[in-house]
């Protein structure tokens, strides 16, 4: 696969694994099995990315996507994946992956103080100086730690970059519970929150992340 669609699919398979990880719904099974995978992507994933012949690194993001099936079969996934369909539901040449991608940096920060021991073991996998950081030091970190990989694989992004128009905004907002995801989040969100990610999605370069 060429190097965008590794990304996005690649993220997207984080994303399975790393919201069964935070859901409500997870278990420890879930919790063992996408801990594990989101290792594996964080360190072969900007490896397929820069390099689509890295036999390794694709063997590794082929078991982690499979990891993250099992994992949100019996989870599910969080808050920005029914928000992500609606946004390429509106904007149909939006990838799934590439949607994630532009609302993760507020996702993180809207819900890692609703699952901070969770945020915290996913930070400490991501970026190994947080090991000996505290709970909350760790969870906060982590945030950070997912902004590093979308910028390691190219997917730094807006809603604003991948071409969604300002005014759609409310009507995506308005479709943000029509799927469950939202309610496996630590943090539920209301339609109002979820128009108000997406406004602090739009346009990454007035944001502090």
């Amino acid at each position: 696969m060429p190097a965008r669609l590794t990304s996005v699919t690649g993220f997207d398979a984080f994303c399975h694994n790393f919201e069964a990880y935070i859901s409500r719904q997870t278990n420890p099974h879930v919790k063992a099995i996408a801990l594990n995978a989101i290792g594996r992507i964080a360190e072969f994933l900007p490896r397929a990315v820069d390099d689509g012949g890295d036999a390794p690194a694709r063997d590794n993001m082929s078991w982690a996507d499979t990891a993250g099936g099992v994992a949100f079969a019996s989870a599910g996934v969080a808050l920005p994946h029914g928000v992500g369909m609606q946004i390429s539901g509106h904007c149909p040449g939006v990838t799934h992956g590439g949607s994630l991608a532009a609302q993760y940096p507020s996702f993180t920060r809207f819900t890692w103080q609703s699952a901070i021991e969770d945020f915290a073991a996913v930070g400490r996998v991501l970026d190994p100086s947080l090991v000996s950081a505290g709970e909350e030091d760790a969870a906060q970190g982590c945030c950070t730690a997912i902004d590093d990989l979308l910028k390691q694989i190219g997917l730094w992004l807006d809603l604003q970059s991948l071409g969604v128009r300002r005014e759609k905004l409310r009507a995506i907002a308005d479709d943000g519970q029509v799927l469950p995801d939202y309610l496996n989040n630590p943090r539920i969100a209301t339609i109002e929150d979820i128009y108000e990610l997406l406004l602090d999605s739009y346009d990454r370069t007035v944001k502090g992340y």
